[in-house]
Protein backbone atom coordinates (compact mmCIF):
# COMPACT_ATOMS: atom_id res chain seq x y z
CA UNK A 1 0.00 0.00 0.00
CA UNK A 2 1.57 3.77 -1.02
CA UNK A 3 2.09 6.16 1.60
CA UNK A 4 1.11 9.45 0.52
CA UNK A 5 2.74 12.48 2.40
CA UNK A 6 0.92 15.55 2.87
CA UNK A 7 1.17 18.68 4.62
CA UNK A 8 0.12 18.53 8.25
CA UNK A 9 -3.65 20.08 8.88
CA UNK A 10 -6.36 20.35 11.24
CA UNK A 11 -7.93 17.60 10.01
CA UNK A 12 -5.51 15.58 11.21
CA UNK A 13 -5.01 16.94 15.00
CA UNK A 14 -7.56 14.39 16.47
CA UNK A 15 -6.04 11.87 14.88
CA UNK A 16 -2.74 12.73 15.78
CA UNK A 17 -3.74 13.43 19.03
CA UNK A 18 -5.22 9.95 19.60
CA UNK A 19 -2.17 8.16 17.99
CA UNK A 20 0.18 9.85 20.96
CA UNK A 21 -1.81 9.84 23.72
CA UNK A 22 -2.29 5.41 23.08
CA UNK A 23 1.34 5.14 22.60
CA UNK A 24 2.04 7.31 25.98
CA UNK A 25 -1.16 5.37 27.92
CA UNK A 26 0.82 2.10 26.80
CA UNK A 27 4.15 3.32 28.07
CA UNK A 28 2.60 4.47 31.54
CA UNK A 29 1.14 1.54 32.31
CA UNK A 30 4.33 0.19 32.50
CA UNK A 31 6.22 2.95 34.45
CA UNK A 32 2.86 4.59 36.77
CA UNK A 33 5.10 6.96 38.02
CA UNK A 34 5.14 8.94 34.71
CA UNK A 35 2.44 11.88 35.54
CA UNK A 36 -0.59 11.26 33.78
CA UNK A 37 -0.94 15.29 32.22
CA UNK A 38 0.11 14.47 29.08
CA UNK A 39 -2.24 11.37 28.43
CA UNK A 40 -5.28 13.51 27.23
CA UNK A 41 -6.20 14.17 23.61
CA UNK A 42 -7.30 17.78 24.34
CA UNK A 43 -4.20 18.24 25.60
CA UNK A 44 -1.72 17.16 23.24
CA UNK A 45 -4.38 18.58 20.42
CA UNK A 46 -4.03 22.01 21.62
CA UNK A 47 -0.57 21.62 21.20
CA UNK A 48 -1.02 20.77 17.64
CA UNK A 49 -3.06 23.21 16.80
CA UNK A 50 -1.18 25.80 14.31
CA UNK A 51 1.67 23.47 13.77
CA UNK A 52 3.31 22.94 10.11
CA UNK A 53 4.65 19.72 9.23
CA UNK A 54 3.70 16.54 7.68
CA UNK A 55 1.26 13.49 7.52
CA UNK A 56 1.77 10.22 6.49
CA UNK A 57 -1.70 8.45 5.05
CA UNK A 58 -2.31 5.06 3.71
CA UNK A 59 -5.29 3.23 2.73
CA UNK A 60 -7.35 6.82 3.33
CA UNK A 61 -6.21 6.81 6.93
CA UNK A 62 -3.50 8.95 8.96
CA UNK A 63 -0.50 6.56 9.78
CA UNK A 64 2.23 8.56 11.10
CA UNK A 65 2.98 12.43 11.55
CA UNK A 66 5.86 14.72 12.11
CA UNK A 67 5.31 18.13 12.99
CA UNK A 68 5.71 21.18 15.48
CA UNK A 69 9.43 21.32 15.08
CA UNK A 70 11.26 24.52 16.41
CA UNK A 71 14.20 25.88 15.77
CA UNK A 72 17.34 26.21 18.44
CA UNK A 73 20.37 28.69 17.60
CA UNK A 74 23.01 27.31 19.12
CA UNK A 75 21.93 24.23 20.07
CA UNK A 76 23.48 22.01 22.79
CA UNK A 77 26.16 24.75 23.45
CA UNK A 78 27.45 24.50 19.70
CA UNK A 79 27.47 27.17 16.92
CA UNK A 80 24.74 24.98 15.13
CA UNK A 81 21.25 25.94 14.22
CA UNK A 82 18.53 22.38 15.90
CA UNK A 83 15.77 21.77 14.36
CA UNK A 84 13.78 19.65 17.08
CA UNK A 85 10.74 17.71 17.72
CA UNK A 86 9.51 17.12 20.71
CA UNK A 87 7.74 13.83 21.85
CA UNK A 88 4.27 14.79 20.97
CA UNK A 89 5.36 16.11 17.66
CA UNK A 90 5.42 12.69 15.99
CA UNK A 91 3.59 9.07 16.09
CA UNK A 92 3.40 6.38 13.27
CA UNK A 93 1.49 3.10 13.92
CA UNK A 94 0.75 0.13 11.73
CA UNK A 95 3.03 -2.79 9.96
CA UNK A 96 4.20 -0.54 7.74
CA UNK A 97 5.70 2.05 10.41
CA UNK A 98 9.57 2.23 9.45
CA UNK A 99 8.40 3.31 5.74
CA UNK A 100 5.97 5.60 7.29
CA UNK A 101 9.05 7.10 9.38
CA UNK A 102 11.37 7.21 6.25
CA UNK A 103 9.10 9.11 4.36
CA UNK A 104 7.93 11.81 6.98
CA UNK A 105 11.89 12.37 7.58
CA UNK A 106 12.48 12.51 4.09
CA UNK A 107 10.07 15.45 3.74
CA UNK A 108 10.84 16.81 7.47
CA UNK A 109 14.92 17.21 6.20
CA UNK A 110 14.12 19.01 3.85
CA UNK A 111 12.34 21.90 5.05
CA UNK A 112 14.77 21.62 7.98
CA UNK A 113 17.57 22.44 5.61
CA UNK A 114 16.22 24.52 3.91
CA UNK A 115 15.32 26.61 6.47
CA UNK A 116 18.89 26.58 7.51
CA UNK A 117 19.11 23.61 10.03
CA UNK A 118 22.34 21.93 10.32
CA UNK A 119 21.44 19.58 13.40
CA UNK A 120 18.34 17.10 13.93
CA UNK A 121 16.77 16.60 16.73
CA UNK A 122 13.66 14.45 17.80
CA UNK A 123 12.51 12.70 21.55
CA UNK A 124 10.00 9.60 21.21
CA UNK A 125 8.63 8.08 24.08
CA UNK A 126 11.05 4.96 25.62
CA UNK A 127 9.73 1.39 24.22
CA UNK A 128 8.90 2.82 20.64
CA UNK A 129 9.43 0.45 18.45
CA UNK A 130 10.32 3.61 16.09
CA UNK A 131 13.55 3.96 17.62
CA UNK A 132 15.31 1.34 15.42
CA UNK A 133 13.75 3.18 12.08
CA UNK A 134 15.43 6.06 13.60
CA UNK A 135 18.92 4.57 14.69
CA UNK A 136 19.09 3.33 11.08
CA UNK A 137 18.06 7.16 9.58
CA UNK A 138 21.47 8.25 11.35
CA UNK A 139 20.25 9.29 14.44
CA UNK A 140 22.35 8.41 17.50
CA UNK A 141 20.81 8.80 21.24
CA UNK A 142 21.41 12.21 23.14
CA UNK A 143 19.43 12.91 26.29
CA UNK A 144 17.16 10.90 28.44
CA UNK A 145 14.18 11.64 30.47
CA UNK A 146 13.37 9.43 33.09
CA UNK A 147 11.39 9.15 36.22
CA UNK A 148 10.27 7.14 39.91
CA UNK A 149 8.10 7.68 42.45
CA UNK A 150 9.19 9.56 45.56
CA UNK A 151 9.82 6.87 47.92
CA UNK A 152 13.26 6.39 49.30
CA UNK A 153 15.70 4.37 47.84
CA UNK A 154 17.35 3.19 51.20
CA UNK A 155 20.40 4.23 50.78
CA UNK A 156 22.82 4.88 53.88
CA UNK A 157 25.07 7.48 54.16
CA UNK A 158 28.53 6.65 53.78
CA UNK A 159 30.89 6.40 56.65
CA UNK A 160 32.31 9.91 56.88
CA UNK A 161 30.20 11.51 54.76
CA UNK A 162 27.71 13.68 55.62
CA UNK A 163 24.88 14.91 53.26
CA UNK A 164 22.50 18.07 54.60
CA UNK A 165 20.24 20.23 52.74
CA UNK A 166 22.42 23.18 51.65
CA UNK A 167 21.98 27.07 52.52
CA UNK A 168 22.05 30.48 51.32
CA UNK A 169 25.08 30.61 52.87
CA UNK A 170 26.71 27.73 51.26
CA UNK A 171 26.54 29.64 47.65
CA UNK A 172 30.07 30.28 47.34
CA UNK A 173 30.75 26.51 48.12
CA UNK A 174 28.12 25.54 45.39
CA UNK A 175 29.56 28.09 42.93
CA UNK A 176 33.24 26.09 43.42
CA UNK A 177 31.86 22.60 42.91
CA UNK A 178 30.33 23.99 39.83
CA UNK A 179 33.03 24.90 37.87
CA UNK A 180 34.31 22.02 38.88
CA UNK A 181 30.88 20.06 37.58
CA UNK A 182 30.61 22.37 33.92
CA UNK A 183 34.69 21.40 33.39
CA UNK A 184 33.44 16.99 33.77
CA UNK A 185 31.74 17.32 30.37
CA UNK A 186 34.01 18.89 28.54
CA UNK A 187 36.70 15.58 29.64
CA UNK A 188 36.51 12.11 27.61
CA UNK A 189 34.35 10.17 26.86
CA UNK A 190 31.15 13.31 27.15
CA UNK A 191 33.00 15.67 25.28
CA UNK A 192 30.20 18.57 25.30
CA UNK A 193 30.35 22.43 24.70
CA UNK A 194 31.84 24.38 27.53
CA UNK A 195 29.55 25.76 29.62
CA UNK A 196 29.57 28.64 31.86
CA UNK A 197 29.35 27.57 35.76
CA UNK A 198 26.68 29.62 38.44
CA UNK A 199 28.18 31.65 39.95
CA UNK A 200 27.03 32.29 43.99
CA UNK A 201 24.39 34.58 43.00
CA UNK A 202 22.66 32.06 40.93
CA UNK A 203 22.47 29.36 43.65
CA UNK A 204 21.22 31.94 46.22
CA UNK A 205 18.41 33.09 44.01
CA UNK A 206 17.46 29.04 43.28
CA UNK A 207 17.47 28.45 46.54
CA UNK A 208 14.94 31.46 47.30
CA UNK A 209 12.63 29.49 44.62
CA UNK A 210 9.03 27.56 46.10
CA UNK A 211 9.89 24.10 46.77
CA UNK A 212 13.76 24.06 45.19
CA UNK A 213 16.54 22.51 47.49
CA UNK A 214 20.22 21.39 46.77
CA UNK A 215 21.94 18.79 48.64
CA UNK A 216 25.10 18.83 49.67
CA UNK A 217 27.57 15.85 50.86
CA UNK A 218 30.46 16.84 52.41
CA UNK A 219 33.61 14.18 53.69
CA UNK A 220 35.05 15.28 56.89
CA UNK A 221 33.65 18.92 56.63
CA UNK A 222 34.50 19.55 53.00
CA UNK A 223 31.95 19.88 50.63
CA UNK A 224 32.58 16.99 47.32
CA UNK A 225 29.13 17.06 45.73
CA UNK A 226 25.46 18.42 45.15
CA UNK A 227 22.22 17.73 43.76
CA UNK A 228 19.88 20.56 42.74
CA UNK A 229 15.98 19.71 42.99
CA UNK A 230 12.96 21.81 42.11
CA UNK A 231 9.76 22.88 40.07
CA UNK A 232 11.59 24.25 37.18
CA UNK A 233 11.85 21.73 34.17
CA UNK A 234 14.46 21.11 31.37
CA UNK A 235 13.27 17.96 30.01
CA UNK A 236 10.43 16.35 27.70
CA UNK A 237 6.64 17.91 28.03
CA UNK A 238 5.71 14.35 29.39
CA UNK A 239 7.23 14.81 32.84
CA UNK A 240 6.31 17.78 33.74
CA UNK A 241 3.36 18.01 36.28
CA UNK A 242 2.60 20.03 39.64
CA UNK A 243 3.02 16.78 41.17
CA UNK A 244 6.82 16.13 39.90
CA UNK A 245 10.13 17.76 40.93
CA UNK A 246 12.86 17.85 38.27
CA UNK A 247 16.94 17.03 39.54
CA UNK A 248 18.71 19.68 37.34
CA UNK A 249 22.32 19.18 38.43
CA UNK A 250 24.61 16.36 40.48
CA UNK A 251 27.99 16.29 40.80
CA UNK A 252 30.44 14.22 43.34
CA UNK A 253 34.38 15.15 43.14
CA UNK A 254 36.44 12.37 41.37
CA UNK A 255 37.59 11.28 44.54
CA UNK A 256 34.44 10.66 46.24
CA UNK A 257 32.66 8.56 43.31
CA UNK A 258 32.09 5.28 44.19
CA UNK A 259 31.40 5.60 47.77
CA UNK A 260 27.54 6.28 47.59
CA UNK A 261 27.55 10.20 48.19
CA UNK A 262 24.98 10.67 45.19
CA UNK A 263 22.87 8.07 46.51
CA UNK A 264 22.74 9.10 50.01
CA UNK A 265 21.44 12.78 48.26
CA UNK A 266 18.97 11.50 45.79
CA UNK A 267 17.61 9.43 48.97
CA UNK A 268 17.68 12.31 51.34
CA UNK A 269 15.94 14.53 48.51
CA UNK A 270 13.44 11.94 48.16
CA UNK A 271 12.64 11.67 51.29
CA UNK A 272 12.21 15.57 51.66
CA UNK A 273 9.62 15.48 48.85
CA UNK A 274 7.88 12.32 50.21
CA UNK A 275 6.70 14.13 53.24
CA UNK A 276 5.91 17.52 51.16
CA UNK A 277 3.31 15.29 48.98
CA UNK A 278 5.18 15.35 45.78
CA UNK A 279 4.81 11.96 43.89
CA UNK A 280 7.17 11.73 41.03
CA UNK A 281 10.42 12.62 40.98
CA UNK A 282 12.12 13.26 37.80
CA UNK A 283 15.75 13.81 35.60
CA UNK A 284 17.05 14.15 32.65
CA UNK A 285 20.70 13.18 31.59
CA UNK A 286 23.18 12.33 28.52
CA UNK A 287 23.49 9.17 27.52
CA UNK A 288 26.83 9.25 26.28
CA UNK A 289 27.57 10.41 30.20
CA UNK A 290 28.53 6.53 31.10
CA UNK A 291 28.89 7.46 34.87
CA UNK A 292 25.26 9.55 34.86
CA UNK A 293 23.55 6.74 32.13
CA UNK A 294 25.15 3.95 35.28
CA UNK A 295 23.63 5.99 38.17
CA UNK A 296 20.88 6.89 37.01
CA UNK A 297 19.48 3.89 35.26
CA UNK A 298 19.71 2.05 38.99
CA UNK A 299 16.80 4.46 40.52
CA UNK A 300 15.08 5.67 37.37
CA UNK A 301 13.19 3.98 34.80
CA UNK A 302 13.83 5.94 31.05
CA UNK A 303 10.13 7.34 29.79
CA UNK A 304 11.67 9.59 26.67
CA UNK A 305 14.80 9.42 24.43
CA UNK A 306 15.80 12.35 22.56
CA UNK A 307 18.53 11.32 19.10
CA UNK A 308 20.34 13.86 17.19
CA UNK A 309 21.74 13.74 14.08
CA UNK A 310 24.47 16.05 12.49
CA UNK A 311 24.20 15.89 8.36
CA UNK A 312 27.72 15.68 6.44
CA UNK A 313 26.81 17.51 3.87
CA UNK A 314 26.19 21.47 3.78
CA UNK A 315 22.51 20.91 2.67
CA UNK A 316 21.78 19.45 5.68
Amino acid sequence: MSILVVPFGPAHIADAARMFVDSLSSLRRGVPALPPDLADVEAVGQRLVGMAGFAALEGGGLAGYLTAWFPIERFRGADRVGAYAPEWAHGSRGSNRRAVDAALYRAAAAEWSAAGSDTHAITLLAGDDALETWFWLGFGMGTVDAVRPMTPIEHPVPDGIVVRMALQTDAAVLAALDVEHQRHYQESPVFMQAREPEDAGSFTAFLRRPGATIWLAEDRGEAVGFLRCGREFNASAVVESAAANFISAVYVRPATRGRGAAAAMLDAALRHYAVEGVATCAVDFEAFNPEATAFWLRHFTPVCLSLIRVPESPNG
